[in-house]
């Protein structure tokens, strides 16, 4: 079954890793070409492992136009390559827990088969497909990192993981983080608040990557990061703001708002997920029968304007968690404007599965999509939830997206 919000549903699976199958371009490529890219690679890596230089300014890697895809539960395996393939220029592998160990240290769980992330990487490098590299933090019924920690502490223990895998296993290692704090299916659980001790963990820890040069993202659900509703809570319990499905209380009230008010040159992207479960982007395409297309130009508007939020609840929480303060939190002010450009705003989509769950989670065809790309007036780019789906129910949305976006040139299919 899917999950109550995002269809990311726990416990997490066993890793499994397949071996990477050889493309045919890659067979025939001359074999010095080979040899000049392993060396190039064995060159820079040695280089870049070095001191400061380990990270450099990895947002410099962001292509102009995205097409972003997400790894399913653990998963490495050749449908990353082919994604990639077929249009995915940035990777979001899926994912890591910031936990307490039993002795009381802060550690990163990760459920990744790192060797195959390597061997994916490299294969990229092989075929020369530019590829921007993420690990996911969170997912649904994930926990919430721990606030014993402050957020630059957690930097450092990520920033040590991050730089000591890319040495264990020879590759880069990850080009920055993408927040996917979200919910829980258990109504008791804990993880069913997002409270300002933890957005002020999420946005230290985001600060102090983004100026060591790594890239920052977020992925929250579309009422987590709502111009439908004017106001911010922590409680991630709420009906849905349009009038239907009031069973369903998994929906979020503006909870990712505070990073974008407090914080907001942390962040590099925001992933907004429509295909939240009965998100109000499915209520209004398919209940008002809105051009998706219409929708979604109407949409980057919105978040480009900005939007007012009143903070008031979020105040009162923060002082309840004073250790969390910093200087920035008191030029915040009770009701603030927030917004999104639109040059760091992608579109989260659902690809074949949606069409599996009886209309709780939206599906929008890419076809429908082309023509809110729109000069001057489009989202930075769409991403979806996950590469392991893509051929399920007729559906391949990286080569669907890439056939209007053009971020790479057509595959050899």
């Amino acid at each position: 079954p899917l999950a109550a919000c995002t269809g990311r549903k726990g416990p997490l699976p066993a890793t499994l890793s397949k071996p990477l199958r050889m493309s045919p371009s890659n067979i025939v490529r001359p074999l010095l070409l080979l040899l000049l890219a392993v060396g190039g690679r064995g060159a820079s890596r040695s280089l870049s492992l070095s001191g400061s230089d380990f990270v450099g300014n990895r947002a410099a890697r962001l292509p102009k136009k995205i097409i972003l895809g997400y790894a399913d539960w653990c998963k490495c395996d050749q449908k990353i390559v082919d994604a990639a393939e077929r249009g995915v220029n940035v990777l979001v592998w899926f994912n890591v827990n910031l936990k307490k160990n039993a002795s009381g240290s802060p550690f990163v769980q990760s459920c990744t088969d790192m060797d195959c992330v390597a061997e994916v990487h490299k294969e990229l490098e092989i075929q020369n497909l530019p590829i921007v590299s993420l690990i996911s933090i969170g997912g649904w019924n994930s926990p919430h990192p721990d606030t014993s920690f402050s957020g630059e502490q957690w930097y450092e223990v990520w920033h040590k993981w991050n730089k000591g895998i890319a040495e264990k296993h020879g590759f880069r290692g990850f080009d920055g983080i993408d927040w996917d704090i979200e919910g829980n299916d258990d109504q008791d659980s804990m993880y069913n608040n997002l409270d300002t001790a933890t957005l002020n963990l999420m946005g230290e820890m985001s600060q102090h990557a983004k100026s060591a040069g790594y890239i920052v993202a977020m992925a929250p659900a579309q009422s987590y990061l709502s111009v439908a509703s004017g106001t911010w809570s922590g409680n991630m319990k709420h009906k849905p703001v349009k009038p239907w499905h009031n069973e369903f209380s998994y929906h979020g009230r503006n909870n990712y708002a505070y990073l974008i008010a407090k914080y907001p040159a942390a962040f590099d992207l925001v992933t907004l997920q429509l295909y939240e479960g009965w998100s109000s982007a499915n209520y209004v395409i398919t209940q008002t029968q809105q051009n998706p297309a219409d929708y979604i130009k109407h949409l980057v508007a919105q978040m480009d304007q900005g939007w007012n939020v009143d903070f008031s609840e979020a105040i009162e929480s923060d002082s309840e968690h004073s250790q969390h303060r910093t200087g920035d939190f008191f030029r915040m002010q009770a009701v603030q404007r927030v917004s999104v450009p639109r040059e760091k705003l992608l579109i989260g989509l659902a690809n074949g599965w949606a069409k599996d769950t009886e209309g709780k989670f939206l599906f929008v065809s890419p076809a429908q999509l082309a023509d809110s790309m729109v000069d001057g007036a489009s989202p930075r780019g769409f991403s979806f939830w996950n590469i392991q789906d893509e051929g399920k129910n007729g559906v391949l949305l990286a080569k669907e997206l890439n056939d209007f976006m053009r971020v790479r040139p057509a595959p050899d299919l």
